[in-house]
């Protein structure tokens, strides 16, 4: 079915409905209106219960336009069930191989407003606590660029799927320092002398600040050395 106008969502239900939008678009104040709610439905595994393709190769419109002027609600929900690898939202992004796509982003966020207090991204449990990891970045091969656990212990630069040795845990992997510190850096004092954390299959040693001297504890045992 091709529609050259936009659509209002209204009730009516389909087992499939492929929209199709081009130079035949009518004007943007021009809708076909439907009573509310809509209602599309598909069991196919091969086919989807929606498509839309827009076909136009510029201008600055969109294949979906959703908006909502409702302040006490989302403007969308989307709720899945997935066990394979898969998100609940899957975005793809087809880039282009000379990088001319340098300014595309596959997931942009715009928080319009001077004075907004909204939050960018945001992710609860509201169960309580997940086992799986709250954010992962990958980009290098074997690594977990970036990662927060589910118990909310950080790694940046850990073997992929590695465990995470500490609150934040940051492993260098070029010739680069791991960890650059541009100004000052406050070391709080510790309640208790980490003794319990000497760990002699890592070698090393801890580094902390007891009633505001700072400290070196070796992972090979000896008492703590008083470094200033």
């Amino acid at each position: 079915m091709a529609v050259g106008r936009r659509v209002f969502l209204g009730a009516f239900t389909a087992g499939a409905v492929t929209v199709a939008g081009g130079s035949e678009a009518a004007a943007d104040d021009e809708y076909t209106q439907y009573a509310a709610p809509a209602a599309f439905y598909g069991d196919s595994p091969t086919a989807y219960p929606v498509k839309i393709n827009y076909a136009a190769a510029s201008g600055d419109k969109a294949a979906l336009n959703v908006t909502s002027t409702n302040p006490a609600s989302s403007a969308m929900y989307i709720t899945g069930h997935e066990k394979a690898a898969r998100g609940t939202l899957k975005i793809t992004h087809m880039g282009y191989a000379d990088g001319s796509d340098s300014g595309a982003s596959g997931l942009s966020i715009n928080l319009a407003t001077v004075g907004t207090a909204a939050q960018g991204i945001f992710v609860t449990a509201t169960d309580g606590p997940t086992k799986g990891a709250l954010l992962v970045l990958r980009n290098n091969a074997g690594l977990e660029d970036f990662v927060v656990k589910g118990t909310g212990l950080i790694g940046v630069g850990i073997d992929r799927g590695g465990t995470v040795k500490g609150q934040m845990h940051v492993v260098q992997r070029t010739k680069d320092p791991a960890l650059v510190v541009e100004g000052v850096t406050h070391i709080a004092d510790v309640d208790t002398p980490p003794t319990g954390l000497r760990t002699p299959s890592l070698g090393g040693g801890v580094l902390y600040a007891e009633q505001g001297r700072l400290k070196w504890l070796s992972s090979d045992g000896g008492d703590p050395v008083t470094l200033a």
